[in-house]
């Protein structure tokens, strides 16, 4: 059931895949959307930098999406739930605005998520009950952190207008993001204690 969310999801992604040279058949890899965006920047003078800020933000952002859609519905703790929810609402807007971006630029997004993210998804959804919240919080806040640095960088230093506005203004959602996920952390753990 969850491979048949995950790819009706990613259906509309293939189909825009598929429009810029991508194959509808297979699913696209963060490293493959990330080559193809670096060698069209470069043919063209650009910043190939942004090929691969648009490569694994959007694998991160599918990450956050699959996996606050699978802690909504199996998180243990009524807040774990919610702040599943909330990744998943917010990041599928952020990225839509995203791929948006990416189609006017002629770049690709990748439609399957990136190793080091499908591992952690992988491993997260074999926990239940508690072990499951622990293991959710504990990759949102990693992912949240690895994200900011993305950001951050993007909205500093990026050459590309579009995408720098676009880092620029994902920074405080980020960071609002990462502060919840800190501070839920934290009470599990604070909880889990005094049950000991």
């Amino acid at each position: 059931m969850k491979n048949h969310l995950f790819y009706l999801l990613l259906s509309g992604t293939l189909f825009f895949v598929s429009g810029c040279g991508g194959s509808s058949n297979e699913a696209t890899s963060v490293d493959a959307a990330g080559k193809h965006n670096e060698e069209l920047l470069e043919s063209t003078g650009k910043d190939e930098d942004s090929g691969w800020f648009v490569a694994e933000v959007a694998s991160a952002g599918l990450f956050e999406v699959e996996l606050g859609r699978l802690a909504s519905s199996k998180g243990n703790d009524p807040r774990v739930r919610q702040f599943g929810q909330l990744m998943l609402d917010h990041h599928t807007q952020s990225n839509t605005q995203l791929k948006q971006i990416a189609e006017l630029k002629n770049l690709i997004v990748p439609s399957a998520l990136g190793e080091d993210h499908q591992e952690t998804y992988n491993k997260v959804m074999t926990n239940t009950g508690a072990a499951f919240d622990k293991a959710y919080m504990e990759a949102m806040v990693k992912d949240h952190k690895d994200n900011l640095d993305r950001f951050e960088e993007m909205a500093e230093k990026g050459k590309d207008m579009e995408l720098k506005a676009f880092a620029a203004k994902g920074l405080p959602m980020l960071r609002a993001h990462l502060k919840q996920a800190e501070e839920l952390e934290d009470a599990l753990e604070e909880q889990q204690r005094q049950q000991l």
